[in-house]
C-alpha cells in the first residue's frame, strides 16, 4: 500500500507519535514524533544511521517496515515529546535505533514507584555514624546495576585526611541515600580496578583525588539510612559532592 500522508491525513493526525516495526518479529526499532509526513520521511533518509541501516536491511531482505501510529491529535509538540520520551524509556534506547533517549527523558525518566516515592517524599534522617555522604548526581542513572552504583560512589573524590576517620560511605542522589558501604581502605585515584568505568580516565585526575575499596554495610546500618533524605546535611550552594558527618567524635 502506498504510504501517502495527504493533507486530510495530516490534519487527522495532528501532532502524533509513531513506531517503526520489524514485521519479522514484531519488534519496535524506532520511536518518533512529528506532524505531516514526518513518519514516512525516514523511508527517504540517506544518512548513515542505525535507523536507516535497519530500514535498508529490511528492504534488502524483501520486507518493509510497518509504521504504527501510537498516539495522535496530541495538543502540541510538547505533549508529543513527552509521549515519545515515555515510550523510549519503556522500551529502552539500547533496544532501539534512536540516537538519544528523547526530550524530557532526564526530567521524567522511567523508574520504580519505590524510587519515585523515595525521591519525592523521603523522610529525613540524622547520620550518627562516622560517614562520608557522597552525591553521585552526575554518574547516576535509573536502573544502574549494584556494581555501577558502587563504582560511582567509591571514586574519585577530593577528600582530606578526615577520610580516614569515616567508617561508611553513603551513595546519595537527589538528597536521598541509595546505598551504604563500609570503607575498607583508601587509594589514589585510578589505582584500583574498575569494571564499569574507564580506569585510564580516572587515573589522569589530580593526585589529590582519592577512591576507596569497601563492601555493602550490614543490614542494621543500611535499614537505618537507605531511602531517607540527607539533603539538609548539605549546605545551600555547596559545590563539593562530599560531606563528612560525625568524623570528629
Amino acid at each position: 500500500m502506498q504510504l501517502d500522508i495527504t493533507l486530510d491525513v495530516a490534519n487527522a493526525l495532528g501532532f502524533y507519535v509513531y513506531a517503526y516495526i520489524d514485521p519479522r518479529d514484531e519488534s519496535v526499532f524506532y520511536i518518533g514524533k512529528g506532524v505531516g509526513t514526518r513518519a514516512t520521511d525516514h523511508l527517504l533518509d540517506k544518512s548513515e544511521s542505525k535507523k536507516v541501516a535497519r530500514i535498508n536491511g529490511l528492504l534488502a531482505a524483501g520486507f518493509e517496515p510497518r509504521i504504527d501510529i501510537v498516539a495522535h491529535q496530541l495538543r502540541d509538540d510538547l505533549e508529543a515529546s513527552r509521549v515519545e520520551a515515555a515510550l523510549i524509556e519503556l522500551i529502552g534506547v539500547d533496544q532501539l535505533t534512536n540516537l538519544v533517549r528523547g526530550r524530557f527523558s532526564t526530567d521524567y525518566p522511567r523508574r520504580s514507584l519505590v524510587d519515585f516515592i523515595m525521591e519525592h517524599a523521603p523522610q529525613s534522617v540524622e547520620v550518627t555514624d562516622p560517614a562520608l555522604l557522597i552525591r553521585i548526581n552526575r554518574q547516576f542513572k535509573y536502573g544502574m546495576s549494584a556494581q555501577e552504583l558502587y563504582e560511582s560512589t567509591r571514586g574519585i573524590w577530593v577528600v582530606g585526611e578526615r577520610r580516614n576517620r569515616a567508617k561508611f560511605a553513603m551513595a546519595v542522589y537527589a538528597g536521598v541515600v541509595l546505598e551504604v558501604y563500609e570503607i575498607e581502605s583508601w587509594h589514589r585515584a585510578g589505582s584500583t580496578d574498575y569494571a564499569t568505568r574507564v580506569q585510564a580516565e580516572l587515573a589522569k585526575q589530580e593526585s589529590k583525588r582519592w577512591e576507596f575499596l569497601g563492601h555493602v554495610a550490614f543490614e542494621s546500618i543500611r535499614s537505618r539510612y537507605i531511602g531517607r533524605s540527607v539533603a539538609h546535611l548539605f549546605r545551600a550552594g555547596q559545590q563539593s559532592p562530599v560531606v563528612g558527618i560525625a568524623l570528629d567524635g
